[in-house]
C-alpha cells in the first residue's frame, strides 16, 4: 500500500510539474507576443511590403490618452477613420483581419481607441469629460493628424452603433476633412429605439414562452425610467436577450480562436490582455455616456448631409432598431446615398456578413 501510495505521489508531482511547464510556456508565448510593437505589414512570402504602413501610436488628445492603429498595404491608398461605438467598447484591429474585414488591401485604415478605452484607458481621465461633444472634438484631433500624416487626404470615415452618432457630428463640424460617411448599424432616435427594443424582447419572449425573459423584463419595467442607473440596468437587460433571440449566423469562432486573437496580437501589452479577459471588452466610460447615446435624435442633429452616405443595417437588429434607421435615411438629403439592408443578421453585420460587407466597400462605396 505504502508503495502505492509513493508512485500515486511521484505521478501526481510529474503531472503538477508538466502543467507548471506548460504554463510558463504559454505565458512566455506571451508575453514575447506583447511588445506592443506594430506587426509589419507583409505578402505571401513574408516580405515587407515597401509602400505600406503600420504605426501604433498612443497620444494624448484633449488632455486624455488615447491610441491610433493606423494600417494600409499602401499609404497612397484613400484613408478610412473608423470611430467605434459599445460606447466605450474596444474594436481589436485583429478582429476585422480575422474575418477579412479589415479592408487593410484597399485602404489606409486607422482603428481609433476614444478616451478611457481599451489600451488607452487612463484611470486619471475626469469622468464629467465623457461626453459625446468632447469626443466628437477628440476626433477631429486624430483627423486633423491623419491628414497631416497622409498628403492632407480628405477621409472615409465609418461609424459603428453609438459611433454612428460621434462620425455624423464631426461630419457636420468639418465636412471639409471627409469624402464619403459609412455608417453600421445606424443610431437613429435614442428614445424611441429603446421603446421599440424593448417592446420587441417582451414579446418574444411571450412567445417564446421565456418565463424567465419575461420575469426579468416586467421586473425593470418599459422606458423611460426614473434615473441613469435604471436605465443602465435596463438597457443591460434588453440587449442581453434581444442578442439571444437574434439570428444566429456569425461564422463558428471558437474559445481557442478568441484566445488567440487576443493573446497573440503584439499590439497590446500582457497587462492589458489579462485585464481584458477578466473586465470585458467595455470601458468604465460605458455608463456614463450611455445616457447621453439615449437621448440622441440625429433627425434633429443631421439630415442635411455634405458628402455621400452609405449605410449599412441588419434586419433583424434591436440594438440599434432597423426600421428607424431606414426611416432616418430616407429622411436625409446627401450628394449620394444609399442603404443596405442585411437580411437575417443581427447588430453585428461586419462579423455576421463579413463578405457581404467588404463587397458593398469595393463594389459601391470605392468605385
Amino acid at each position: 500500500m505504502k508503495n502505492i501510495l509513493k508512485r500515486l505521489g511521484k505521478i501526481i508531482l510529474y503531472l503538477l510539474g508538466a502543467i507548471l511547464v506548460f504554463l510558463l510556456i504559454v505565458l512566455l508565448v506571451i508575453r514575447i507576443n506583447s511588445s506592443e510593437e506594430p506587426e509589419p505589414i507583409v505578402d505571401a512570402s513574408g516580405n515587407s511590403l515597401p509602400h505600406s504602413i503600420a504605426l501604433i501610436k498612443d497620444t494624448i488628445i484633449n488632455g486624455a490618452l488615447q491610441r491610433l492603429t493606423i494600417r494600409g498595404h499602401d499609404k497612397s491608398n484613400p484613408v478610412l477613420l473608423r470611430v467605434h461605438g459599445g460606447p466605450g467598447k474596444v474594436e481589436p484591429p485583429q478582429a476585422y483581419r480575422f474575418n477579412h474585414t479589415d479592408l487593410e488591401e484597399f485602404f489606409t485604415v486607422c482603428y481609433w481607441d476614444q478616451r478611457g478605452v481599451g489600451p488607452a484607458f487612463d484611470g486619471n481621465i475626469p469622468e464629467d469629460s465623457y461626453t459625446i461633444n468632447q469626443i466628437v472634438e477628440d476626433g477631429l484631433v486624430v483627423t486633423e493628424y491623419l491628414r497631416s500624416l497622409l498628403d492632407n487626404r480628405k477621409i472615409y470615415i465609418e461609424g459603428t452603433s453609438t459611433g454612428s452618432v460621434i462620425a455624423p457630428l464631426m461630419v457636420r463640424k468639418k465636412p471639409e476633412y471627409y469624402q464619403v460617411y459609412i455608417g453600421i448599424a445606424q443610431v437613429a432616435d435614442g428614445k424611441t429605439n429603446e421603446k421599440l427594443s424593448y417592446d420587441y424582447v417582451l414579446s418574444e419572449a411571450n412567445k417564446r414562452g421565456d418565463t424567465l425573459a419575461v420575469n426579468e423584463l416586467e421586473r425593470i419595467g418599459s422606458p423611460p425610467y426614473e434615473t441613469i442607473e435604471r436605465g443602465n440596468e435596463a438597457v443591460q437587460v434588453a440587449r442581453f436577450y434581444a442578442d439571444k433571440y437574434s439570428p444566429k449566423n456569425t461564422p463558428d469562432v471558437s474559445i481557442m480562436d478568441i484566445m488567440k486573437l487576443i493573446f497573440l496580437y503584439d499590439g497590446w501589452t500582457m497587462g492589458y490582455k489579462f485585464h481584458l479577459v477578466s473586465n470585458g471588452m467595455y470601458s468604465p466610460s460605458t455608463p456614463i455616456l450611455w445616457p447621453q447615446f439615449a437621448e440622441v435624435n440625429m433627425f434633429n442633429e443631421m439630415i442635411e448631409w455634405p458628402i455621400p452616405v452609405y449605410i449599412m443595417h441588419g434586419e433583424y437588429d434591436h440594438f440599434a432598431e432597423f426600421r428607424l434607421s431606414k426611416i432616418y435615411f430616407d429622411s436625409l438629403k446627401s450628394p449620394d446615398k444609399k442603404f443596405f439592408p442585411f437580411p437575417n443578421t443581427g447588430h453585428s453585420i461586419h462579423y455576421d456578413q463579413p463578405q457581404k460587407y467588404r463587397e458593398i466597400y469595393l463594389k459601391e462605396i470605392l468605385k
